[in-house]
């Protein structure tokens, strides 16, 4: 008799980046996706300049969907990380998005396959129904597609690109 999966059925892949974790806990951070994935990840880690005494790193991974759920929950007990998680469904299903800051907590999304955050109509019905003003519908709207954690994300974002770009560059 076939089980199904503890984490999900089908293939998934997706991207995990670190975007600023304390030196210390580098190795336990990395015990603990090694747990979750059920293999060893071996991250490279950079210093992040953004946090002095904090480091960075990302991680592409396989697997099944859900697993983008279990890397977040296990990161997530880790107080002071801030990171995001990408994960994408194979054969254009739903994926996720998972979003986390020490001040704003865990944020999570379905992805569509298209890259866009989805938002049920449930969620748009409540938002109409319990708020009277345009300025409280919009307030509602931006914390259903994580613009705080966006906002705040952003920064990290942008000095990951300035970093690769520095990288790339050849010396003479």
């Amino acid at each position: 008799m076939k089980t199904i999966p503890v984490v999900g059925y089908g293939p998934a892949h997706g991207y995990l980046y670190i975007h600023s974790a304390p030196r210390v806990m580098a190795k336990n951070i990395e015990w603990s996706l090694d747990e979750a994935l059920g293999h060893s990840c071996n991250l490279k880690w950079s210093l992040q300049s953004l946090n002095p005494g904090g480091m960075r790193s990302e991680l592409s991974w396989n697997g099944l969907i859900g697993t983008g759920s279990r890397l977040a929950s296990v990161l997530r007990g880790w107080h002071y990380l801030i990171f995001e998680i990408h994960e994408v469904a194979a054969q254009g299903g739903e994926g996720a998005m998972y979003m986390h800051t020490p001040e704003l907590g865990l944020f999570h999304s379905a992805v569509g396959p298209h890259g866009d955050l989805l938002i049920n109509e449930n969620q748009i019905n409540r938002i109409l129904k319990e708020n009277m003003s345009t300025s409280k519908i919009v307030e509602e709207l931006e914390n259903f597609v994580g613009k705080a954690w966006d906002n705040a994300l952003e920064p990290f974002r942008l000095g990951r690109e300035k970093s690769l770009a520095a990288t790339d560059k050849l010396s003479v």
